[in-house]
């Protein structure tokens, strides 16, 4: 006869109960579990399959163990392909409590688990795969199904991409993935090194590459050090006579009135009967009359001689004395009109007087000398170098120069017009005029593969006391990677590509893992680039293709491989455990 009507075992609130009781029993003998659901990355439509597969998400679910006296199935065997763990278990989840707290969230798991989806114990660090799903035990209790039985055997590692953000599930990347090892240099030893040596007038030269340096990705900035020049007065620097500079030439304008000014810096008054050339002007090479020398004596005064026995000495001004200090800026003009010889001496005029009789032969076509340039025996006497600096040297042509004109006015000097880095424009009368700027040297750098290969000298500087410093700037900036970030280093027409599986700061460090090149074929990282991330730039010094890595700590998963675990199943140091083969 049929059941009894009045008697059903389909009565919600007692499905509901029982339910309850399932799921409360579950956690107070289940274990937190993380299940995580697998990720189709390359599904291959012929076999079906997934082989680079991704776990992105975990969700902490209770679940019971049904093995009570540990795991099952075949446990360590030893085999002539090493050692392979075979554990297997069984799980059981509650349907609502997986439809809540896992199935809603995803679209592809309303109904129950799937195989091929791994679950993680954290109290052995264990995961396991589930290749079977059972969905009717117990069997239909109060005509219901309570519960999901998940049979599992233990995963073994393929190099899948953990990225979970759950350490425990994450580290079998770092522990079992087939990696790069990447050694790198800090940006400081992969900065490329240069030196120089500059020339006797201060010009750089003997460029030598110390270091090429690593992981440059575009052509470096070389910077020089700015140019100290000697002692600094208007523009950049002075001329250093002190370092036998100087600077003789010859200009086509001719005359017998002109200008001719400076500012000078003794550095050095010379010795008692000594004289310091300033500069010379007029006469020519084979004929020395009517030749100008101007210097200074060991009292700081200010003299000249004239060639051809022509007479000389010190200059008889209208007042004081004109004497140069050691170490202070004075500036100098001397000038003629016909028979007139003016000389203005920090912008006061200390002489002006007319010699009848006299033509002075200004300026001529072999030009003038100054600074060292300008030392030489002259009407008997012998002028020395400068020991000190010249700067603003300026020759002028014409009888009341426009240099005059605006400077040395009736009404007085215009000394706002001596104000440093004043600018003065040139006119026509102008003869010569060198600004002695000490000029900053401009280099560019070469890379090849990556390393600085050659220098470009733009400009090699001029008036240089000492060799300048010269910096390249460094390759990338350093930083951190960081764990599950993506690096890439570019080759142009292929990018090699990996996932940080661990960055040790300490020793510069980087493992990577899930390595590929863009193009498809087999490519490997090399040490001429930098290793890119959002976060960090580095460039390797040395790198290594690592199987996995080979380090076990205590506590490890039973998924781990475990090296020293062959090495000590059998050990045939003493005896042959399967008997004497002789």
């Amino acid at each position: 006869m049929a059941t009894n009507p009045w008697v059903s075992q389909q009565v919600r609130g007692e499905q509901n109960l029982y339910e309850d009781l399932v799921i409360e029993s579950l956690k107070f003998y289940g274990q937190d579990i993380y299940y995580l659901p697998r990720e189709i990355v390359n599904k291959d439509k012929v076999f079906l399959d997934d082989v680079p597969s991704r776990f992105s998400d975990s969700y902490k679910i209770e679940m019971y163990v049904e093995n009570v006296d540990g795991f099952e199935g075949e446990g360590d065997l030893f085999s002539k392909f090493g050692v392979e763990l075979r554990d297997q278990a069984t799980f059981v989840v509650a349907r609502r409590r997986w439809k809540n707290l896992i199935g809603d969230k995803l679209d592809a798991y309303n109904f129950r688990p799937r195989e091929g989806d791994l679950i993680y114990i954290p109290f052995s660090q264990s995961i396991f795969e589930i290749f079977k799903v059972e969905t009717e035990t117990p069997f239909y209790q109060l005509n219901q199904l309570p519960t999901f039985r998940l049979q599992c055997e233990l995963f073994e590692y393929n190099d899948e991409d953990f990225d979970t953000d759950v350490e425990g599930i994450d580290d079998v990347e770092e522990e079992g993935a087939y990696q790069y090892k990447l050694t790198m240099n800090t940006p400081a030893e992969s900065t490329a090194t240069i030196t120089g040596g500059i020339t006797f007038e201060g010009e750089l030269n003997n460029l030598t590459v110390t270091n090429p340096g690593r992981g440059y990705s575009t052509a470096p900035t070389i910077t020089v050090s700015d140019n100290p020049g000697s002692n600094s007065k208007f523009g950049n620097a002075s001329l250093n006579a002190s370092r036998g500079r100087g600077i003789e030439t010859n200009y086509l304008l001719n005359g017998n009135n002109g200008t001719i000014e400076m500012w000078v810096n003794v550095d050095q008054l010379p010795s008692s009967g000594s004289q310091q050339a300033l500069f010379l002007t007029g006469g020519t090479e084979d004929d020395l009359t009517n030749q100008y020398m101007w210097g200074i004596n060991s009292t700081g005064q200010l003299v000249y001689s004239r060639g051809d026995n022509q007479g000389g000495g010190v200059v008889s001004p209208t007042g004081n004395s004109i004497l140069f200090q050691q170490g202070t800026w004075h500036h100098l003009l001397i000038g003629v009109e016909g028979s007139r010889l003016f000389i203005y001496f920090d912008q006061i005029i200390e002489h002006d007087a007319t010699y009848a009789g006299v033509t002075f032969n200004w300026f001529t076509s072999e030009g003038f000398s100054t600074g060292a340039d300008a030392a030489r025996e002259l009407d008997g006497i012998q002028w020395d170098g400068l020991e000190g600096f010249i700067d603003e040297f300026r020759a002028r042509v014409g009888s009341r120069s426009t240099l005059m004109d605006n400077r040395y006015i009736d009404s007085g000097v215009n000394t706002s017009l001596f104000e440093q880095d004043a600018e003065w424009d040139s006119d026509v009368s102008t003869a010569y005029l060198n600004h002695f700027n000490a000029i900053d040297a401009d280099l560019t750098a070469e890379i090849t593969n990556g390393q600085l290969s050659g220098i470009i000298t733009n400009n090699p500087g001029l008036y240089y006391d000492i060799p300048p410093t010269i910096t390249v700037t460094a390759p990338y900036s350093g930083g951190t990677y960081k764990r599950n970030t993506i690096v890439e280093q570019d080759f142009g027409t292929y990018t090699m590509k990996g996932e940080v599986a661990k960055w040790d700061s300490e020793s510069t460090t980087l493992y990577l893992a899930h390595v590929g090149a863009t193009d498809g074929q087999y490519h490997t990282f090399n040490t001429s680039l930098p290793v890119v991330s959002d976060d960090a730039t580095w460039a390797p010094s040395l790198v290594e293709e690592l199987e996995y890595i080979q380090e076990v700590e205590d506590g490890v998963a039973q998924n781990q491989y475990f090296d020293d675990f062959e090495s000590d199943f059998l050990d045939f140091s003493e005896n042959n455990p399967f008997g004497d083969m002789s």
